[in-house]
């Protein structure tokens, strides 16, 4: 198998006729035999029924149907699982991303034998104004706690070879964050300019957002336990010097200066501290005691290769 397309369908029944019409017309352009796998991450519309439809009439069409939805990452990681080709083009169905960027990708690995990966990279981010500044936020907050460095001008549009995705698919982590991950891996990655649209629609919500801003930090850094140590040597400190302060003022002056407000303030603000501190420590622990679950990272409920179970 020379190639695999790899995407995901959530709320994608719009979408995925004209993405299968034009990636297949960029595919047979470039390679005799390959594979398109739509994996269903438990979306509630008809994104399936349009998938298995389409692979009925193509039998290079896989549908991987899975048990609930898991996630975006959760389920590319699965489609990772099942691509058999040399090579494996991975995109968004939502057609934001080119397809026809597997053309372009598939020229630039080309023409560099030692290349590894071809990534998607823009010029210009076209989010919308609030999208921008958290997703901006999130890159500069992610880099300054994570030893990873992750540019916010990739997307998920990539094309990569076989020891590549081997080497994705050996990392076993039930929090999958794919864009640290990508990085992580290392080999020698090229990017390439493509061009992305935003119509409007996402099923990322801000809280979707917030909880997968934590997750990744919390999974490719340890650096905020760090700062918790350090914050707490910084108190420490500083209440051991006001200690040394109220003992010098009793001793020269035979009293101190006792404030009511001042007291609450500070107390209120340790027990923030101390909370918040806990509240880093927890989201750890609760790292731990997933991974030693164990838990599969998605199930799968069913696999249809052209249209047949």
């Amino acid at each position: 198998m020379e190639l695999s397309v790899v995407t995901t369908l959530y709320r994608s029944s719009h979408y995925v006729d004209e993405f299968y019409r034009r990636i297949v017309a960029v595919a047979e352009a470039l390679a005799s035999t390959f594979e398109i796998i739509f994996v269903n991450d438990g979306s509630p519309d008809d994104s399936l029924s349009v998938a298995m439809k389409i692979g009925e009439r193509d039998a290079r069409v896989v549908v991987i149907d899975l048990a609930r939805n898991f996630g975006q990452h959760r389920a590319l990681m699965c489609g990772l699982r099942h691509a058999r080709g040399e090579r494996v083009f991975l995109t968004d169905v939502d057609l934001e991303e080119e397809p026809e960027n597997l053309g372009r990708f598939w020229r630039a690995m080309e023409e560099d034998s030692e290349t590894d990966v071809i990534v998607g990279q823009l010029t210009k981010k076209t989010l919308p104004f609030w999208k921008g500044v958290t997703s901006d936020f999130f890159y500069k907050i992610f880099n300054v706690f994570s030893n990873v460095k992750l540019s916010d001008r990739d997307i998920v549009a990539r094309l990569m070879k076989r020891n590549y995705v081997d080497a994705l698919i050996m990392y076993a982590e039930k929090e999958v964050f794919f864009p640290a991950i990508w990085a992580d891996a290392g080999f020698r990655q090229r990017r390439v300019i493509a061009t992305k649209t935003f119509d409007g629609n996402s099923s990322y919500t801000f809280r979707k957002r917030a909880a997968m801003a934590v997750e990744a930090i919390t999974s490719f850094s340890s650096k905020p336990l760090v700062f918790i140590f350090y914050l707490g040597l910084l108190f420490s400190t500083g209440a051991f010097l006001a200690i040394v302060l109220l003992f010098v003022r009793k001793l020269v002056w035979g009293h101190v200066f006792l404030g009511w407000t001042s007291l609450m303030a500070a107390l209120f603000m340790i027990g923030g501290i101390i909370i918040f501190a806990l509240g880093i420590v927890g989201i750890y622990v609760s790292k731990i005691y997933l991974e030693v679950k164990g838990r599969p990272t998605a199930i799968v409920r069913k696999v249809y290769h052209g249209g047949r179970v």
